[in-house]
């Protein structure tokens, strides 16, 4: 029992522990996580049937028999470009601006692998889960300091990860249910913009380093987020399963730090700053069809439908706290007024050569959270479209994974009077030479953006392992008991 349960654990445990000191994540969500969901096109709520249930519904880790490892990494290319509108009329000498087109310095984003190890230490119904993840997003960019884009946003940098244990239990092979615990770990938010450091002129649309204008870097992190996790499956039919699954309580941070600035002589005394950010609910459910003969499983397929309470976040808001250019500084907030999303997902597996080979393909589709007049280049979570591919291979309890995703993103033009982000100025109020603005209205352009994801990953089933040990050894003995018991015959003749 020791050499056939704990030791793997122990060993997985230990990588586990490992790899969660590097973690890297980022960004709100793109769906989604974990190689054979992104080659489902995300639709993975009930046939979920490897770690990434820690995340998916907590109630499938009971299908889960033996001690499993899972490690995935993904890599995602992200696409986004902001074509500014050129200046109008109302700019006066600086009307007719035009500006180049602003890319990101960093399109591929290496993000956090999914680690997980599951065992159902020898028990009939329960199983338990311990893993890492980080949200399947772009958690770092990097945009020209004084570019078109830099009153939105020069750079973002976020690392942030989900440790969880969880355990489920089964009645039989009709319904389980399950649960896991999260620690949430924001280890770090940059996120810099250019704002303006005088009161005494009107607003500057003109990004300039010589200018009065600054590029203003808050660095935050709050390491004490948690969240729960609670889900359900239930299989009526043969042919039939359905599935639910939420993160029922929001993750809420209170990160705090600094800020820094490439002008440091306008600092007259340090600057910190802290903010609230809420992660919302989410809630899962799933209707699955299993095509199977009696014999075996040809294929499945899935339909989800995901909500996500994304309306909670309104604004950035910053609790500013020091001096710049001798003066003390205010309130910052960058407008969000997100909405509530909701996406449709349809996926399933096909098996052509059980348990040697697994073909897959989905698509989704997901509502927009920002609004087009709040667009901005940080988390362009537009109207969005998915279609993944990917398979399975392997044997003897050994698997390799891959999936791929191509994300579709609508294309967005917001004019001046329409658009809501405006530039900085954190020693407000506004002259009246603003004509009643808060500072420049900083998205009026063209944004275009999109996603490519890639994953990779093995997994390792030791029951399976062990069962072809066994049969090994049981075949190797077979011959020489047939000998002994020829011996003893002959004996018993002699």
């Amino acid at each position: 029992m020791f050499r056939r349960w704990v030791i793997p654990w122990v060993l997985a445990s230990l990588a586990y522990l490992s790899v969660a000191q590097a973690a890297h994540a980022g960004g709100f969500e793109v769906p989604d996580m974990g190689g054979r969901a992104i080659g489902r096109g995300a639709a993975y709520v009930v046939g979920v049937e490897d770690g990434t249930a820690i995340h998916y519904n907590p109630g499938a880790l009971a299908k889960m028999r033996g001690t499993t490892v899972m490690y995935h990494h993904g890599l995602m290319w992200h696409h986004t470009q902001f074509d500014r509108a050129t200046l109008s009329d109302a700019w006066g000498p600086d009307a007719g601006t035009e500006f180049g087109p602003a890319r990101s310095k960093e399109n591929l984003f290496p993000i956090l692998g999914t680690l997980v190890v599951t065992s159902d230490f020898g028990l009939d119904n329960w199983t338990f889960a311990a893993g890492v993840y980080g949200p399947n997003g772009v958690g770092k960019q990097s945009f020209p300091a004084y570019g078109p884009q830099s009153l939105m946003m020069t750079e973002l940098d976020v690392l942030l990860a989900y440790y969880t244990v969880g355990a489920a239990w089964k009645w039989k092979d009709v319904f389980g249910i399950g649960a896991v615990v999260q620690y949430a770990d924001l280890m770090r938010l940059n996120y810099g913009v250019v704002s303006d450091s005088v009161v005494t002129t009107g607003l500057n649309p003109v990004p300039d380093p010589e200018s009065t204008q600054l590029v203003t870097t808050i660095e935050l992190q709050d390491r004490t987020g948690a969240t729960a996790q609670l889900g359900a499956w239930y299989r009526p039919h043969p042919r039939l399963e359905v599935g639910v699954s939420s993160r029922f309580v929001p993750v809420i941070f209170k990160p705090k730090g600094g800020v820094s600035v490439d002008k440091e002589t306008l600092v007259t005394e340090d600057i910190t700053v802290g903010m609230d950010l809420t992660l919302p609910v989410i809630a899962r459910a799933g209707l699955r069809y299993i095509h199977d003969t009696g014999t075996r499983e040809w294929f499945d397929v899935e339909l989800d439908a995901v909500y996500e309470s994304w309306s909670m976040l309104k604004s950035f808001d910053l609790d500013v706290q020091g001096q710049l250019n001798g003066q003390d500084l205010q309130e910052l907030s960058i407008a969000k007024n997100w909405r509530d999303t909701v996406s449709v997902r349809l996926g399933g597996d096909v098996h052509p050569l059980p348990p040697y080979l697994t073909l897959r393909t989905g698509a989704f589709f997901e509502t927009a959270a920002a609004p087009d007049n709040y667009s901005n280049v940080d988390f362009p979570s537009f109207r969005r479209v998915g279609v993944g591919a990917g398979f399975s291979a392997g044997a003897k309890g050994a698997y390799l994974t891959v999936g791929y995703m191509h994300v579709f993103q609508e294309k967005r033009t917001v004019s001046e009077e329409f658009g809501k982000v405006f530039g900085q100025r954190p020693l407000r109020p506004c002259p009246e030479g603003c004509d009643g603005l808060s500072g420049v209205p900083a998205n009026a352009g063209t944004f275009t953006s999109g996603f490519d994801l890639l994953t990779i990953g093995i997994d390792l089933r030791f029951r399976e392992m062990l069962a072809d040990r066994k049969a090994k050894k049981k075949q190797k003995a077979a011959p020489d008991q047939s000998a002994t018991a020829a011996s003893h015959r002959a004996k018993q003749g002699a």
